[in-house]
């Protein structure tokens, strides 16, 4: 959101010889009330998989809540999956998010399938498993740069054929 403020204050001075004068001060602005924006992991696209090393290109969509662009410099985040940390990527492309519009990242990964036990069974056996995604993306906005923070809990996510099309 962006909240427009006005302040309009009276400052009373008393100058010897000419007595009391007062001095009038306004400002406006405006101040942004940043939303965070909404995160979801779209696709994984794995590159090299083996239980010892899988490299992988997560597609996270981020969109942006705000009625005002967002310029993308950094993202960088923790990921989970069946409440076990497969871990951290962190990304430096700079792209650009429309207001209230939306974005896709490519977020390079390299985890190790055998540390997260039964999710990646789950996975392989075609049934869907949760995931998590946290962390920060810096942004900026007309008001300067900042660090917003990114959530998504309680995603869904299972493997597929490459041929197969449907939009999960």
């Amino acid at each position: 959101m962006i909240i427009p403020y006005r302040i309009k204050v009276d400052l009373i001075v008393d100058v010897p010889v000419l007595g009391r004068l007062t001095l009038p001060l306004e400002k406006r602005g405006e101040i942004p009330i940043p939303k965070k924006p909404n995160v979801d992991v779209e696709k994984i696209k794995f590159q090299k998989f083996s239980l010892e090393e899988t490299v992988a290109i997560l597609h996270v969509r981020l969109e942006n809540m705000n009625d005002f662009d967002l310029g993308l410099n950094d993202l960088d985040c923790e990921v989970w999956l069946c409440d076990v940390s497969i871990g951290k990527a962190e990304i430096s492309d700079s792209i650009k998010l429309d207001k209230n519009g939306s974005g896709l990242v490519n977020v390079p990964m390299t985890f190790r399938p055998k540390d997260f036990g039964s999710a990646l069974w789950d996975m392989i056996r075609g049934k869907g498993t949760g995931y998590t995604i946290k962390g920060n993306v810096d942004v900026d906005t007309p008001f300067g740069a900042m660090k917003l923070p990114i959530i998504k809990e309680g995603g869904e996510t299972r493997l597929k054929k490459e041929d197969d099309d449907d939009e999960e």
